[in-house]
């Protein structure tokens, strides 16, 4: 029988960091079966990390085909119940899959859980977000000139509520995050158009707008983010930023 979590990564550049992430999931106290989208054909990591962690499904690309096409590259292959999306520069506790997993089956109403985030100086980071709007995004853009700005800022990141208890919330990030495997098979994973900005921000209000469940904030589930330099140049990454941005809005609407 199939594990009944499965996870995917999308390899581009990672280097030896994916081995700390892929280390995490062996030592984690239930079997995963893991799949690794490799978007780095130029480089031999992937055929170094098949004979560090024997089992490990990769699923060569002739090119990088992105981040969303590279998770949904996956679904074919995927018989889990449960499947986790994660990037490979994250690290959690044995516990965490396993309990993950427990809470989904106590409530069968969610469909994609999402953990609490802290940066390895300790500091927590506010992933959990209000549904795209404009008045998040300029708050996100200016709220270090304070006023209004950073109580947009603060609003549409979820930054003014003290959350102690399980909370829905309007999107999780694509960073990591735990969906019921039937929901992401029927929604045909991610929707193309979104290579990878909002492409989590689309494929949870999707969830939320065909009442398939719930996407849940839990903070006693807790992940590392460790730091890793950005690819390309940041004209080049906010260019992409607005050019995603206004395909969501083309899509859904314009929210104020």
């Amino acid at each position: 029988m199939a594990p009944i979590l499965s996870a995917c990564m999308v390899m581009y550049r990672c280097g030896d960091e994916i081995d700390v992430a892929l280390r995490c999931i062996q030592n984690a106290d239930l079997e995963v079966s893991v799949f690794l989208c490799d978007n780095s054909p130029e480089e031999m990591t992937a055929e170094r990390v098949k004979w560090t962690f024997p089992g490990i499904v990769v699923l060569p690309q002739k090119k990088n085909i992105g981040l969303t096409a590279g998770h949904n590259a996956v679904l074919p292959s995927l018989q889990s119940k449960y499947h986790l999306l994660m990037n490979p520069n994250l690290s959690f506790h044995p516990s965490l899959l396993r309990s993950m997993v427990s809470y989904m089956e106590a409530h069968p109403n969610i469909a994609i859980l999402c953990p609490r985030f802290f940066g390895e100086d300790g500091k927590e980071l506010f992933f959990p977000r209000r549904q795209l709007s404009v008045r998040g995004l300029l708050g996100c853009a200016f709220g270090g000139l304070g006023g209004f700005f950073l109580r947009w800022e603060r609003e549409y990141m979820l930054a003014n509520h003290d959350i102690e208890m399980p909370t829905p919330v309007d999107t999780a990030p694509i960073s990591f995050m735990l969906i019921r495997t039937e929901i992401f098979r029927k929604l045909g994973g991610f929707d193309p158009r979104f290579v990878q900005t909002q492409a989590d921000a689309d494929l949870c209000r999707r969830i939320l707008e065909n009442r398939m469940g719930s996407v849940v904030y839990h903070p006693d589930l807790q992940v590392i983010v460790r730091q890793t330099e950005n690819d390309g140049l940041p004209y080049e990454r906010q260019r992409h930023r607005l050019s995603t941005v206004l395909r969501y809005f083309m899509k859904w609407g314009i929210t104020w």
